[in-house]
């Protein structure tokens, strides 16, 4: 008998992953790697290497799937919505599960684990939620829930004995004082964040995602680069990453593609990437914000290019300065 986990490396995925086990099943684990995981801080693989850890410290195989691509493209149009920032929760969750349902046929697993607790998410984790994430990713009855179990229905697994319900426990709610007496008991060290941790559902960085959204500019690429730095839409078409220490710098320069306008400091100053409509107009209003930020320090210019094409200078004194403000989004 084979399960397919879900396994994040947060409290819950880690415990459900554990009670499973537990009862012999031989358990491969799931995990879906996301630009906007935050777990890690600004270390983007932070959730992949925590479900790496985990993994180890249960005896499991893991796998990691990247299904990023098909994430961004749902957060465009999402069939049930946002939650209270960029998030479409139930969306991802029906993604995440029915890719899962295609690995667990791929390799004759019986059914999906997960650490879900009804009641502990506003949107993704009620019963009409779980309801409509199983139905719609092909999963009814298939979908084990071994924290919250005594308060959902049987399933499949229970009902035909694969597993001993008797052993699946009754935790519902936002608390997780009960998950914490279990890390305890079975000696779980370094688990992840346990409340998670999406960028989408960050208010500053939601502002971003549903203006890049707007705009008809959301994809994959400006969604890894306005990870990082402050965001500006100095027009529609037209917007801007820059950096805010050193670190930041040196990420936007690597993030720079062909067609971008990149602009770079000669001595100390933010470094920018502005992406979309590359204008002219649109260049003299980014040398302005970036102008705005540098100190006028003698000597100091900005070296900038359209990438693939050849460097321009303009001394930081004879840029007319521009305030961000007036006409840009500017998301710290």
């Amino acid at each position: 008998m084979k399960a397919i986990s879900l396994l994040s490396g947060g409290l819950d995925s880690t415990l459900a992953t554990k009670i499973i086990k537990d009862m012999g099943i031989e358990v491969i684990a799931l995990n879906f790697t996301s630009p906007f995981c935050q777990c890690g801080g600004k270390h983007k693989d932070g959730c992949k290497h925590k479900a790496q850890e985990m993994a180890e410290q249960l005896g499991v195989e893991l796998k990691m799937l990247n299904t990023s691509a098909e994430f961004v493209e749902i957060i465009k149009h999402p069939k049930y919505g946002f939650g209270s920032g960029a998030n479409p929760c139930i969306d991802c969750r029906i993604l995440k599960f029915s890719t899962a349902k295609k690995y667990m046929e791929e390799i004759g697993a019986s059914f999906i684990i997960t650490g879900e607790v009804v009641g502990q998410r506003p949107m993704s984790q009620n019963r009409r939620a779980m309801d409509i994430i199983e139905k719609e990713s092909g999963l009814d009855g298939l979908i084990v829930r071994p924290l919250c179990a005594g308060h959902m229905a049987p399933s499949i697994p229970e009902q035909k004995g694969w597993i001993d319900r008797s052993k699946l426990l009754s935790i519902e709610g936002r608390s997780r004082e009960k998950q914490l007496d279990l890390v305890d008991e079975y000696k779980i060290e370094n688990h992840a964040c346990p409340a998670g941790g999406c960028l989408l559902t960050d208010k500053n960085f939601s502002m971003k995602i549903k203006d890049l959204r707007k705009s008809e500019m959301l994809n994959l690429n400006n969604a890894r680069l306005f990870v990082y730095g402050r965001y500006f839409a100095v027009t529609e078409k037209f917007k801007m990453a820059v950096g805010r220490d050193e670190a930041e710098n040196k990420i936007v320069q690597n993030f720079a593609s062909p067609g971008d306008l990149l602009i770079i400091p000669s001595t100390k100053g933010p470094s920018a990437i502005g992406r979309g409509d590359v204008t002219e107009e649109n260049i003299q209003k980014a040398l302005g914000i970036i102008a705005h930020y540098c100190k006028k320090d003698p000597g100091q210019s900005l070296n900038y290019r359209i990438v693939g094409e050849g460097i321009k200078t303009a001394p930081v004194g004879s840029i007319a300065e521009v305030e961000p403000m007036p006409y840009s989004v500017n998301v710290a």
